[in-house]
C-alpha cells in the first residue's frame, strides 16, 4: 500500500462526513455505501469519493436526479476538471431488488470493499443477503455498521418532508417516469458514441427501472476484465515458452 494511502483515506472520509448532511437532503435514499479506492484504503491525493446508493423501489431515477443536482449546487460532485475529494456516484439500486451486477470473480473484486456510510441496519442486512455471492469469490468483510456511527443522529426532516409531498401528490411517480425516459435516452446515446462495438466488454452499462450502473469512458468492471485477460494471455505465453520439448 502507498505510504500516503491511509492519510489520504482519512482526509477523504472527513470530506464525506461533512458532505453527508447535504447528500441526505435528497428524497428516496435508503442506503449509501462507500466504494472504490477510499473503501479499499488505496486512495491518492487526486482520488474522488466513490459511492453506491440504494434507493426506494421505483424511485431510483428521481433519487439520482436529486442527488446529482444537490451535489452540483453545493459543488461537491466530481466533474471533468474537479476530482479530488469530490463525490462520484457509481451505481443506484432498488431497495426491493438490490442485486449487484456482474456476479463473478471480477465483479466480486469490484464490490468486496463496500462499506455502509448511512442507512438503517435492516436495509443493509437485506442488501448483503441479496449479495452473498461475493463471498464465494473473495474474502469480503460484510458489515452493517455505518462507518460514521448511528444514522439516526442526522437531521432528516427536509428529506422526509420532500419525500412525503412527492408521494402524497403523486408527483414522485410522474417525475420518476419522466427522468427515466430523459436520462436513459441521453446516457444510451452517449455510450453509443463512445463504444462503437456493441459486443465489446467495454459496452458495459445498466439503465433499467431497478438498476443504474455506468462509468464514463469505461466501467471499473471492464477495466478489471482487461487486466485479467492480459494476465491470462501472458500466463499462456509463459507456459508455452517454458514447456519442455518431447
Amino acid at each position: 500500500m502507498n505510504n500516503n494511502s491511509k492519510p489520504q483515506t482519512e482526509i477523504k472520509l472527513a470530506e464525506l462526513k461533512r458532505s453527508l448532511p447535504v447528500l441526505l437532503l435528497a428524497p428516496y435514499t435508503r442506503i449509501i455505501f462507500l466504494a472504490g479506492s477510499v473503501a479499499a484504503n488505496t486512495a491518492t491525493e487526486e482520488s474522488d469519493i466513490d459511492l453506491v446508493v440504494v434507493s426506494k423501489n421505483k424511485k431510483i431515477w428521481l433519487n439520482k436526479f436529486f442527488l446529482e443536482m444537490i451535489t452540483r449546487i453545493f459543488r461537491i460532485k466530481r466533474t471533468k476538471n474537479r476530482t479530488r475529494n469530490k463525490i462520484c456516484f457509481n451505481m443506484f439500486l432498488s431497495d426491493k431488488n438490490p442485486f449487484l451486477p456482474h456476479r463473478d470473480s471480477i465483479g466480486a473484486d469490484c464490490y468486496k470493499n463496500l462499506q455502509p456510510v448511512w442507512g438503517e441496519t435492516k436495509e443493509t442486512e437485506i442488501f448483503w443477503k441479496k449479495n452473498l455471492w461475493i463471498k464465494k469469490f473473495c474474502d469480503s468483510k460484510i458489515t452493517t455498521e455505518n462507518i460514521f456511527g448511528d444514522s439516526k443522529k442526522i437531521f432528516l426532516a427536509p428529506q422526509k418532508t420532500l419525500e412525503f409531498v412527492l408521494t402524497v401528490t403523486g408527483l414522485g411517480t410522474v417525475l420518476e417516469k419522466i427522468f427515466f425516459i430523459i436520462q436513459y435516452q441521453y446516457l444510451k446515446k452517449k455510450f453509443d458514441r463512445l463504444v462503437l462495438d456493441k459486443n465489446s466488454a467495454d459496452y458495459d452499462f445498466f439503465l433499467t427501472p431497478h438498476l443504474i450502473a455506468y462509468h464514463f469512458p469505461i466501467s471499473n468492471y471492464a477495466l478489471k476484465l482487461r487486466e485479467y485477460e492480459k494476465k491470462q494471455a501472458y500466463s499462456a505465453i509463459v507456459e508455452k515458452t517454458t514447456q519442455k520439448p518431447l
